[in-house]
């Protein structure tokens, strides 16, 4: 991985659709509620949408819990746009199916290397859920899954980005998909994830402490070449590793530079701040580049911390750009701008995965 990989060059894309499904109830109408979910000894779960509606028992019970809530927001992402069949599918995700892959490790163990149920290990892969996407919608088209850490939707949208920009399709689904399972939890509390006291989401930027709260996922996008029925567009990104604040405040300058903007002309700015005292610095250095006429709010108080939550935050970049309306309840710094037509996303994961988006209205 380069220091620093910067996909403004290449040809902004439209978002025509976009899904989420994570803490907080997101699914049913498509919107943020105004009252927020609280964490369960400092984690945020799945609300798990109902899935009968979608499959027979029969399936369900051959499924995991990931693939079931990674087909339905794709199943609901590609009706939004109105498309049956994608031209291409194109996933990120950091650790994929958790529990599936700790269920195939305790077989190996219990049955001694003998006969083993193939199911867990076929769906711990990767891509199994690009499979069952591809499976419900009948389709062979280009199919991808990028496993890159903090970095993996970046470069699932990156990938979809350099597929329009080569004229290879005329729309994609791009997605990513994350969960947490108890021995997860325990794993990445021992190697400092994790905040040690309970914390409630409603406080969780201000306590000075390190480490997050663990959560979970699932945002799909359906992305087009054209700005007709579009909800927002994606207009660049910026990808650094482990950058100073000088690096990572300079790129963020030229990243706008690029494209004829400056830091006033940013009407809402969304941090990936997770409360953890060793990273505040970043955003705080971000949130100061900035007047305080531009909104800045937080997200992670909301899904909580894992590989892909920037996804959580293009979802919210999205129905601002759309609807025209943010959230009290994720406000970290409250702006006066009437209206979200220049909007930017920074986060990183664990210090050394950074990602900037630039979002802007469809029209």
């Amino acid at each position: 991985m380069p220091a620093s990989y910067s996909a403004g060059m290449i040809k902004p894309v439209y978002i025509r659709a976009a899904r989420a499904i994570c803490a907080q109830e997101t699914f049913p109408q498509n919107e943020l509620p105004d009252q927020l979910a609280d964490a369960t000894n400092n984690t945020l779960f799945y609300k798990h949408p109902e899935y009968s509606k979608y499959f027979t028992i029969m399936q369900l019970r051959r499924m995991s819990r990931i693939t079931r809530t990674g087909l339905v927001a794709a199943i609901e992402c590609l009706a939004d746009a109105g498309i049956k069949k994608p031209e291409a599918i194109i996933t990120g995700t950091g650790k994929g199916s958790i529990t599936d892959t700790e269920k195939f490790i305790r077989n190996i163990q219990e049955f001694k290397e003998g006969t083993l149920n193939p199911t867990p290990f076929i769906q711990s892969t990767y891509n199994s859920l690009n499979g069952l996407i591809s499976l419900h919608h009948d389709t062979s088209c280009y199919n991808t899954t990028f496993v890159h850490r903090g970095h993996s939707l970046e470069l699932a949208l990156t990938d979809a980005m350099l597929l329009f920009n080569e004229g290879s399709i005329e729309n994609a689904l791009v997605g990513s998909f994350e969960e947490i399972s108890p021995e997860h939890f325990i794993i990445k509390q021992k190697l400092g994830y994790w905040k040690k006291e309970p914390v409630s989401c409603k406080e969780l930027l201000a306590v000075e402490t390190p480490g997050s709260i663990a959560g979970e996922g699932t945002f799909f996008f359906v992305l087009q070449k054209g700005p007709e029925g579009a909800m927002a567009k994606l207009h660049a990104m910026r990808l650094l590793f482990e950058p100073t604040e000088e690096i990572l405040t300079e790129a963020i300058k030229q990243l706008l530079e690029d494209h004829q903007l400056s830091s006033g002309d940013i009407d809402l700015v969304f941090l990936g701040d997770n409360g953890d005292i060793r990273h505040k610095g970043n955003y705080m250095a971000v949130a100061g580049m900035f007047s305080n006429e531009v909104h800045v709010q937080g997200f992670k108080q909301a899904c909580g911390e894992f590989d892909t939550a920037a996804g959580f935050a293009l979802w919210l970049a999205v129905l601002a750009a759309k609807n025209q309306r943010i959230y009290e309840g994720l406000t970290i710094r409250q702006g006066n701008r009437p209206s979200y037509k220049n909007i930017l996303i920074y986060n990183n994961y664990n210090g050394q995965q950074h990602s900037i988006y630039l979002v802007q209205q469809a029209h």
